[in-house]
């Protein structure tokens, strides 16, 4: 919640909500126990602010700037300054703007610690719960994002936090941890990897130590679906879900477990709708939900497997985004929680947002914001942090990178052969793999290649991949990341 307002309003405001607790408690739990032993108001350690807000996070409670969640840890607001102020325990929910009240700027981002908050005191707060490298460029944090979700843990970029006025703080009545025991090693990210070859699917794995398994027949694994025409894939829970056009037109959905087992190709025509002469598909993990773009008929489709394995049915995005032309390609990202969807129609690029309640902002004009680098055949994008980073391939096989930072800016598109090597391309693939990007590309002269972009923004030369065990020529190839 954030409320903007001199000290003596902020107070009246913070002590109005305290007392309207006592009657908007509309959320009521008594099966979570208390967390810790801290006591309302009192000194509290670093573990148990992490443990209490990651206890909002396991009993999924909803974003609210009206209701109150009470259980064994106490009565507080369910929005980002409730959940702030139940992790350190406080006597009544505070807000963005009177949580600094009681806890001191820190001089840096580089001095944030487990249980510190990071807050623009005009517009959210959330809690810190650590940085996942140690350049400290992407930190971990647990929040109450917004109305229509749960408290969760996400990731914010350091750049995303400076661009938007975030500042670190410290309560005043936190006091350091005891030493907890080490904690076991992180299960490895790896990017899977899925080419069609002569009508077939092939799937490899690119291994921590970036050494690649040989690639298996897909299809004499999970079902035959025939002349395979498009194909993708999206990680969930280490698991990776593929979805692939089969030769009869229909649309197919088959799931790699992490042990390597596959369970079989399924229709997903009777479950989410039918679509007729489909050209591209693309698919891409937000949470537990596997989301879903598919170009058919020149108009360019969603749908989503939802975590409990039902279907939403197939709606055309352009009956709210509008029209752009015939589509010709389309590509699907997770930018820090939100669906965004790139389309190619005509030669030209066009960007848009999936809201959280399933409304989709107007088409973008990306080259009229990235500049033009000319028509464009392929396109792929993914999320890294609050970014979008988009890869463009052109009609004459040049292939070009810009990203949307969470800002709405637009970096400009710099060509990327000066920086990964020369080739010509037709297609491409982009995923975020443990923080950085992989991108694949089909050559015109049948190879695939690889690259990676670091965190730091460099890029590593293109390497092509060992195509061990894959058959015919190559016309469709897509990447994505699992953990584990």
């Amino acid at each position: 919640m954030s409320v903007n307002r001199s000290k003596i309003v902020r107070t009246a405001v913070a002590a109005s909500l305290a007392a309207t607790a006592a009657v908007s408690s509309l959320s009521l739990s008594t099966t979570a126990q208390a967390v810790g032993t801290s006591t309302i108001g009192g000194y509290i350690t670093r573990d148990e602010i992490v443990a209490r807000a990651q206890n909002w996070v396991d009993q999924r409670v909803p974003y609210s700037q009206t209701s109150w969640h009470a259980d064994s840890n106490g009565s507080y607001r369910q929005d980002c300054s409730g959940l702030v102020s139940m992790a350190w325990h406080l006597t009544s929910s505070r807000v963005t703007s009177t949580l600094d009240d009681i806890s001191t700027q820190l001089g840096s981002l580089d001095d944030l610690r487990p249980g510190d908050m990071i807050d623009n005191i005009t517009t959210h707060v959330v809690l810190f719960t650590g940085w996942t490298d140690s350049s400290h460029t992407t930190a971990n944090i647990i929040e109450e994002p917004r109305p229509g979700l749960t408290a969760r843990q996400n990731t914010y970029a350091r750049s995303y936090l400076i661009n938007n006025g975030f500042k670190p703080y410290r309560y005043d009545r936190t006091i350091d941890s005891a030493p907890l025991p080490p904690k076991p090693a992180p299960a490895p990210w790896r990017a899977q990897v899925l080419v069609n070859g002569g009508g077939d699917i092939f799937h490899s794995t690119r291994l921590s130590d970036g050494n690649w398994t040989s690639f298996g027949n897909v299809e004499a694994a999970a079902g035959d679906i025939g002349n395979v025409q498009s194909i993708s894939d999206a990680g969930i829970d280490g698991n990776t879900h593929v979805l692939a056009v089969g030769g009869d037109g229909g649309l197919y959905h088959a799931v790699r477990a992490s042990n390597g087992s596959w369970a079989p190709f399924a229709n997903v025509g009777p479950v989410a709708g039918t679509l007729t002469d489909i050209s591209k598909v693309s698919t891409v993990s937000i949470g537990g939900d596997l989301h879903v773009v598919a170009v058919a008929d020149g108009k360019i489709f969603h749908t989503a497997r939802l975590a409990n394995g039902s279907w939403l049915r197939f709606t055309d995005i352009s009956t709210q985004a509008g029209a752009i032309g015939t589509v010709t390609s389309a590509s699907a990202a997770n930018v820090n929680g939100q669906l965004q969807v790139v389309a190619v129609s005509g030669g030209g690029v066009s960007h848009t947002i999936r809201a959280v309640g399933g409304a989709w902002s107007p088409w973008g004009d990306v080259y009229a914001a990235a500049g033009n680098v000319g028509s464009a055949q392929d396109v792929a994008v993914t999320g890294t942090g609050g970014d979008m980073q988009i890869i463009v391939v052109t009609g004459s096989g040049q292939q070009y990178h810009a990203a949307r930072y969470a800002s709405g800016s637009w970096q400009p598109f710099n060509a990327l052969a000066p920086v990964i090597g020369s080739f010509t391309a037709n297609r491409v693939g982009v995923a975020t793999v443990d923080g950085e990007l992989q991108a694949t590309f089909i050559t015109n002269d049948d190879r695939v290649m690889h690259t990676i972009r670091d965190g730091s923004g460099s890029w590593d030369p293109a390497a092509a991949i060992t195509l061990n065990g894959v058959s015919g020529n190559h016309y469709a190839v897509s990447i994505t990341g699992t953990a584990g």
